[in-house]
């Protein structure tokens, strides 16, 4: 007989599977299916976790306000388990999912509470990544001074640049250092 979490981790993998093979819908199956298993199990991070994978899929699927619903709470499961990165990156995942909503506001407000996050975790290339989608997010809503400094924060973040970002780096900075008409 397997155990319950022991069926989690199967139906974990092979959601994972799915998902790497761009099967979005066996994936959301799978990772609904294994956050069932753990939350039976009572494994509350890992049930969070699978919830973080399951909010990704939608998102991807287009159905913001089902991402939302899933991953709402995740940050704050993370942190009693003493988990600053993942809750970090669930505040990130709440910000897409919110995004993917069309609840611009609060998905603003996500994006930065998980760059600080991110940023207090030492998580230096998921700061950058997190201050990249706030960038884009700020541009579409027509705020690009927001966007741009969103995009030089997310630039000055990345722990290893390659050659195009340390170009625009250095772009962004010389703008910055330009006289103003």
């Amino acid at each position: 007989m397997t155990s319950p979490s022991g069926n989690a981790a199967d139906l974990e993998s092979r959601a994972m599977t799915a998902y790497r093979q761009g099967d979005h819908a066996a994936a959301r199956e799978g990772y609904a299916a294994a956050k069932a298993a753990y939350d039976a199990a009572g494994d509350a991070p890992k049930a969070a976790e699978m919830a973080n994978n399951l909010c990704v899929v939608l998102v991807a699927l287009g159905r913001g306000q089902e991402a939302v619903a899933v991953v709402q709470g995740t940050p704050e499961t993370f942190a009693r388990a003493g988990d600053r990165l993942k809750a970090a990156r669930a505040t990130g995942n709440l910000a897409a999912a919110l995004e993917a909503a069309g609840e611009l506001d609060k998905a603003v407000d996500a994006y930065q509470r998980a760059v600080d996050g991110l940023h207090s975790a030492g998580d230096r290339s998921g700061e950058s990544q997190t201050w990249q989608a706030l960038s884009r997010l700020q541009l579409g809503r027509g705020d690009p001074l927001a966007a741009a400094a969103s995009a030089q924060a997310g630039l000055n973040a990345n722990p290893k640049p390659g050659l195009v970002r340390r170009f625009l780096r250095g772009m962004v900075n010389l703008a910055y250092r330009l006289p103003r008409p």
